[in-house]
């Protein structure tokens, strides 16, 4: 089947070669201005925000907005609205830790509120979505941002050099288990209107967002018929997105597969790299270099440092800027059709 993508809408591993190229960023960045986080959302992704910001100096999670009376939020204040949260002027970083589906509705509400946002990923169900919220955010003069927190990995020497080019080819594979019922636990799971599909949009979205990084934008995306545990919900993609560059990835994601697995593999003619269950390796030119593996409480607080950079500088994120997350929400949407 031929979906056509929418035209607009923690101790280093030693290297063998003693040439290294830059390492990325450390988990512990400059002094940041005091940043109060109000959290939206306190499940499995809300949660993983809080842990990422315990203890970590200029930040605090100042509230918490969850709707399930049977979560608790533990010692952190708990809001009894979304409105009371808008109305707070002490927050000043709102983490949407929500479903994709009406989550830009609130994007906009809290940039016109005065308060910067971060949104869980995937960040968007459409271009047109982020189109409306970057455009917001320049108008109302706050960052936005994605917890796409894997773009982090990445050192500036790999981002720097040239990926864009038709003799680039890419491979992905990413599989982690989830029985049938994980799609049904919660109910937004089960509703391709509210979750934007299933293991592509919720497992393989960080790494297919890694790629893309580096390809630049998708022009086409071609697939395998899918496996799905309901109309819209996939639990199996293959498939190959074709980049405006002439660059190729060819993808697998699985749900149904035993082994876990994130593994990604770009190849140039001049350089590779490999990101392989979060260690990366890369050759650039004649020199090579080896990367450990960050844990995921520090990308996501590199996340929140990006950000609380952004709300200092007046400008947009470096590294976790929504405008970014527009390839891999061609990506996804082109799946979705």
């Amino acid at each position: 089947m031929v979906v056509a993508a929418p035209a607009t809408s923690d101790v280093p591993v030693a290297s063998e070669v003693p040439v290294v190229l830059d390492a990325p960023d450390a988990p512990d960045a400059p002094d940041a201005p005091d940043v109060n986080v109000g959290l939206v959302g306190f499940g499995v992704a809300g949660r993983q925000h809080a842990e990422a910001l315990a203890g970590v100096r200029g930040f605090r999670v100042a509230a918490v907005v969850e709707a399930n009376a049977g979560l608790t939020t533990g010692s952190l204040r708990r809001l009894p609205s979304w409105e009371v949260l808008l109305a707070d002027p002490g927050i000043n970083l709102v983490g949407l830790c929500l479903p994709p589906g009406g989550r830009a509705a609130l994007a906009l509400e809290a940039l016109k509120a005065g308060k910067a946002v971060l949104l869980e990923a995937p960040p968007a169900l459409s271009e047109g979505e982020v189109d409306l919220m970057v455009a917001t955010a320049e108008q109302v003069g706050r960052p936005i941002g994605v917890m796409l927190q894997h773009r982090h990995r990445l050192p500036e020497a790999v981002r720097a050099a040239d990926w864009s080019a038709p003799s680039v080819t890419a491979t992905l594979e990413v599989s982690r288990f989830r029985p049938p019922a994980h799609f049904h636990r919660a109910g937004w799971r089960s509703d391709p209107a509210s979750a934007l599909g299933g293991t592509a949009a919720h497992l393989a979205v960080h790494y297919v967002d890694l790629a893309c990084q580096l390809l630049g934008a998708p022009s086409g995306v071609w697939t395998a018929p899918l496996r799905e545990v309901r109309r819209g919900i996939d639990t199996r993609v293959t498939g190959v997105v074709e980049f405006v560059s002439g660059a190729t990835l060819s993808f697998t994601a699985t749900s149904e597969a035993a082994a876990s697995s994130e593994r990604l593999r770009v190849l140039g003619p001049d350089h590779s790299l490999s990101v392989d269950n979060g260690t990366v390796s890369a050759r650039i030119g004649d020199a090579e270099g080896v990367w450990p593996t960050l844990r995921g409480p520090s990308l996501r607080r590199l996340v929140y440092q990006d950000m609380a950079e952004a709300m200092r500088s007046g400008g947009r994120p470096r590294r976790s800027d929504l405008e970014g997350a527009r390839a891999v929400t061609r990506i996804l949407r082109a799946l979705r059709a």
